[in-house]
């Protein structure tokens, strides 16, 4: 019975938290790895591999989900979630995610244009009226930046949001006086102003690039996050909750990892060569201003419920959504051949999203036209190939080795399918 049980429960896509007595957990995946079409032993190796990671030091631990069709047939943490104090990963461990928060926010605007209080071609000063009057600098006839401000051709709208094109930046990105005004300012922290104080100084600064223009990955799924407390009327925190979290039953999905869930949080190696980042985003301490794009923490069990919402078209456990018109349309390539500054490369174009991609080659990992992928500077990488039903999940909070994470992880998931939806 107790093996009936827990393989009904990896059927209905179920990512399960507390440990399980190994030969029970063994045969349930191997039978359900088979029946998704895996090689298990194939599977299995991607548990050694991180393992192995672990202890050669090159991360601290990792949480692993492989599911297809709805059905988890990976689900493994290794190592340690705190290794100073001798704290194993769990399948439950929270991760800081960073960008991954971008996938939220999105989806929780995405239903509020469905419901026609969010347009998402107006201006976004239609919701945030301090960034009104954005310019540009003014080029002289070599090409050079001057002293100048001029008025873009156009103003930046929802869509330039999503899809990266509306001329903000991050601080982060090689310098350049932009950049460093973002830093000096403290743009992009969470941690030392309000979303008011910080709209009123992003105001005083010129936008990257005229809107539309150009690519480059940056805050502006902040500024969504904000249009979206501006039309709800409440708190971001508060409004995903309704909007995504509650529904989609992410119960430990939060922007402030707090009393017990402490316990389960975890930390890098304080070797890595990007802790930095967790001094910007650390997600234990209460936020002043809530990151949209970046502000979250999250389970690899929670996150693989959104992930499956949009593998399904917008539906899950039988709650929708999004339309599945909608998905579609928010899943496609939105901006063609235009590049940028951290244009996730060949193969790939941007959607409202993630990066999408629009060619089997080019990139340097397999795939199908049409599969989406992307992660956090904190470390985490997921992957979505719709036409397979397929998600792929590792939450590490490594920084410096996040795009080598994914492509090893895309390699061996891959590897592992001995068939394909196009066998069928």
């Amino acid at each position: 019975m107790r093996n009936i049980a827990l393989a009904l429960l990896l059927a209905a896509g179920t990512a399960l938290a507390a440990p399980v007595p190994g030969f029970a957990r063994d045969a349930v995946v191997a039978t359900a790895s088979s029946r998704a079409g895996f090689d298990t032993e194939k599977l299995k190796a991607i548990t050694g591999w991180l393992q192995a990671d672990v202890d050669k030091g090159r991360t601290p631990g990792a949480v692993v989900l492989i599911a297809r069709d709805g059905q988890v047939v990976l689900h493994e943490a290794v190592g340690w979630a705190d290794k100073d104090k001798k704290v194993p990963m769990q399948r439950n461990s929270i991760h800081a995610i960073a960008s991954s928060t971008k996938l939220i926010t999105t989806v929780a605007a995405l239903r509020l244009f469905e419901q026609n209080r969010l347009q998402v071609m107006a201006p976004i000063a239609l919701y945030l009226p301090e960034l009104k009057d954005l310019k540009i600098e003014k080029k002289d006839a070599s090409g050079n930046v001057t002293s100048e401000l001029a008025a873009p051709a156009r103003q930046p709208t929802v869509h330039d949001l999503m899809t990266h094109r509306a001329g903000f930046t991050y601080f982060f990105f090689p310098p350049n006086p932009l950049r460093t005004k973002y830093k000096e300012l403290g743009i992009d922290r969470v941690d030392n102003m309000t979303a008011d104080e910080m709209l009123q100084k992003l105001a005083t600064l010129p936008l990257a690039f005229s809107p539309g223009t150009s690519f480059e990955y940056s805050i502006a799924t902040d500024l969504l996050g904000h249009i979206i407390e501006r039309v709800t009327k409440k708190p971001l925190d508060v409004a995903l909750k309704e909007l995504v979290l509650d529904p989609l039953r992410m119960s430990d999905t939060t922007f402030h990892v707090q009393g017990d869930a402490v316990a389960r949080y975890a930390r890098p190696l304080p070797t890595d060569p990007d802790m930095w980042v967790f001094d910007w985003l650390n997600v234990t301490r209460a936020p002043k201003r809530f990151s949209g794009g970046a502000g979250m923490a999250s389970t690899t069990g929670d996150y693989f419920r959104l992930l499956q919402m949009l593998v399904n078209g917008g539906t899950l456990d039988g709650r929708r959504l999004l339309s599945p018109m909608t998905v579609r349309w928010a899943l496609a390539d939105q901006i063609g051949t235009m590049r940028g500054v951290a244009h996730p490369g060949d193969g790939y174009s941007w959607s409202l999203v993630n990066p999408v991609r629009v060619s089997t080659g080019g990139a340097p990992f397999q795939g199908n036209v049409g599969d989406l992928f992307w992660g956090g500077i904190t470390g985490p990488r997921y992957f979505v190939d719709p036409k397979e039903k397929l998600v792929g999940i590792v939450f590490v909070q490594g920084p410096s080795i996040r795009a080598a994470y994914h492509a090893e992880l895309r390699a061996m998931v891959y590897g592992a399918m001995n068939s394909s939806k196009d066998d069928k």
